[in-house]
């Protein structure tokens, strides 16, 4: 993942990420080092890459969740071998479905849009699945589209990671 690329949210996404200020997370936030930062924004919660806590200028991929809601959205920038991929299905009437790596059967509802600054894709996952405890363990997230691979690795902030696993996770009952 690069970090100097600037990413913009398209009218479709998460409103708050709309000029939002990152409030304080943790004791290892540093401005100036890009990591994972997470913003509890009472009830939603937003992770993204980024060298600031008061900034729009987020990474690649990011994910937000209703608070105790158990799922999170993942939403990123795609490559232009990705959108050929889904033109390729639509135009065999082919469904784009989206394969976790590991396998994780609870990604579900995969959308393709334009934004501002280019076509995104947009998916929902438990925080607790397969998929996203190896995200918070290794700092990887992977997942397949027809034969196009998506992959980020990223490491610096993984305690954000966890962070926001736990203010995403359903309340045991």
């Amino acid at each position: 993942m690069s970090s100097g690329c600037r990413m913009s949210i398209g009218a479709g996404s998460i409103a708050l990420a709309v000029s939002v200020a990152l409030g304080p997370t943790s004791a290892y936030s540093v401005e100036g080092n890009v990591q994972w930062r997470v913003s509890d924004q009472g009830d939603s919660v937003l992770l993204v890459t980024a060298d600031s806590e008061a900034t729009d200028n987020f990474g690649q991929l990011l994910f937000h969740c209703k608070k105790g809601s158990g799922n999170a959205t993942a939403e990123g920038d795609m490559s232009q071998g990705l959108r050929s991929t889904i033109a390729a299905m639509m135009l065999h009437d082919e469904e784009p479905n989206i394969v976790m790596a590991p396998e994780d059967s609870s990604a579900l509802g995969g959308e393709f849009f334009t934004g501002m600054a280019g076509w995104r894709y947009r998916f929902q996952l438990s925080v607790t699945g397969p998929a996203f405890a190896q995200f918070e363990r290794t700092g990887s997230f992977r997942f397949k589209l027809g034969d196009q691979s998506v992959s980020s690795d990223f490491k610096v902030g993984l305690e954000n990671v966890r962070k926001f696993q736990e203010l995403c996770r359903r309340p045991a009952t």
